[in-house]
């Protein structure tokens, strides 16, 4: 007489901590943003126009910082999701992505060039996805001293 084992098997799945599904999300969008900045490089026209020599030194100063204190946002997010505390993190998770999804939109409204704007959608959707995992971030119940 012969059994047969009729058992399946599934793919075990481990659920991941919101934090680490934010800050996974902050390091893709900033990969998005590295690669977008070097792919422009080779747009015709931006590197010619970055070799110029400005006297406006002040002015190239703060466009220069203007744009690395844009990029050094989501790079300490990365960091930060992490490490703060929930009720923190979870309302810069939320806010920060929103300002920079108004940033992205209006900066590239006149573009035409398929990378950027297919960069910018990607970013986009990503900046949604981290405003929707700290909006819906999980809650513990507390007890209260009564309850005990």
């Amino acid at each position: 007489m012969s059994s047969t084992n009729n058992t399946t098997s599934a793919f075990q799945d481990f659920p991941i901590n919101v934090k680490l599904k934010i800050s996974a999300l902050w390091i893709a969008v900033m990969f998005c943003y590295v690669y977008g900045d070097y792919i422009e490089v080779y747009v015709p026209g931006v590197l010619a126009e970055a070799m110029e020599v400005t006297s406006n030194k002040a002015g190239i100063q703060l466009e220069f910082f203007a744009v690395a204190l844009l990029m050094s946002i989501p790079s300490v997010m990365i960091f930060f999701t992490l490490v703060l505390k929930p009720s923190i993190n979870r309302w810069l998770n939320i806010i920060i992505p929103v300002l920079y999804i108004v940033l992205l939109i209006a900066v590239n409204l006149e573009t035409t060039w398929v990378f950027y704007l297919y960069l910018t959608a990607i970013e986009v959707l990503l900046s949604i996805a981290t405003v929707w995992y700290a909006w819906k971030w999980p809650k513990t119940e507390q007890c209260s001293v009564g309850n005990i």
